[in-house]
């Protein structure tokens, strides 16, 4: 099926081309073109790279929003960028292409993220999680949610692990997944109303309703006083230079952080906030140029 078409054109350092791309097509962009010196009229600067980025003409608008609010949100880290408004383009028939971006995934020994069209597949020993893509970060495809989900395969084990915390929990690919290993209960955390209501559809869709908690807060706003025994904040580096004190307060002696989101050379930086709140730091894997942080409450 056709429809119309507008088209975003983004120009960000090289490092963030990767995350911005896996995060429009999460958020229901059926394509994202990559510029190169070659191919570009106008390409980035040294060290930048340029995309076109197309949506729905009629949800363009408040696609581009979205975006420029969240570039602004990873702060001086990713600047200078520059985003264009939205222009219409010829029809294009990305329809059957869409689904050709969320194949099932297997992530870590245990989890097989399927799209609801896959719901028939036959998941062998893993445990299916179901997951519609659209306008949400997470279908487990960007590295950080891969490794979230298997360093928290590693926390969680074969055995129950109590309370989880999961913050800009987006499409709630990391709530279900903690669901699937074994978390007794989970609240997932959003500030964003089409992430919220995104992640209780998918909950809903795989029967963990009565188990995770989906709100719409901005933390370190949250509905009660509760700790946690795992915190998972698959976020951006500010929040962690802002907020880890935070973090710290929610979380009693032993519980386990699970930081991502991350490039390596930023790594050495949110550790060092990390410590300063009280937690013992390390980074544990990377993929891709990104990297996950363990901490642990001391």
């Amino acid at each position: 099926m056709s429809e119309g078409w507008a088209r975003l054109r983004l120009t960000l350092p090289n490092s963030y081309v990767d995350w911005v791309s896996a995060e429009v097509v999460d958020w229901g962009a059926p394509g994202v073109e990559v510029l190169d010196s070659d191919g570009a009229e106008k390409p980035g600067a040294p060290g930048q790279t340029t995309l076109h980025i197309y949506f729905p003409a009629d949800t363009a608008g408040v696609s581009r929003n979205r975006l420029a609010t969240f570039l602004h949100q990873l702060g001086e880290q990713v600047e200078p960028f520059a985003l264009s408004e939205a222009e219409l383009t010829p029809e294009v028939d990305w329809a059957e292409q869409w689904r050709y971006h969320f194949p099932p995934l297997e992530i870590g020994e245990r989890l097989l993220i399927l799209p609801p069209w896959e719901r028939e597949r036959d998941p062998g020993p893993r445990i299916p999680i179901l997951l519609q893509p659209g306008m949400a970060f997470g279908t487990g495809h960007h590295p950080t949610t891969t490794l979230v989900l298997e360093e928290l395969e590693r926390t969680i084990g074969s055995s129950r692990h109590g309370s989880v915390l999961d913050l800009g929990c987006g499409s709630g690919i990391l709530a279900m997944g903690a669901v699937a290993l074994g978390a007794d209960r989970v609240v997932a955390v959003d500030y964003d109303r089409d992430a919220v209501e995104a992640a209780r559809a998918n909950v809903e869709m795989n029967g963990m309703s009565d188990r995770v908690l989906v709100i719409q807060a901005k933390f370190p706003a949250l509905p009660s006083e509760a700790t946690f025994d795992i915190v998972l904040a698959n976020v951006y580096f500010t929040f962690f230079r802002m907020e880890s004190q935070a973090l710290s307060e929610v979380m009693a002696p032993g519980s386990v952080l699970l930081a991502s989101g991350l490039r390596d050379e930023e790594g050495n930086a949110v550790i060092d906030q990390l410590r300063a709140a009280s937690f013992e730091a390390r980074i544990i894997d990377e993929c891709d140029g990104w990297i996950i942080i363990r901490g642990v409450k001391m």
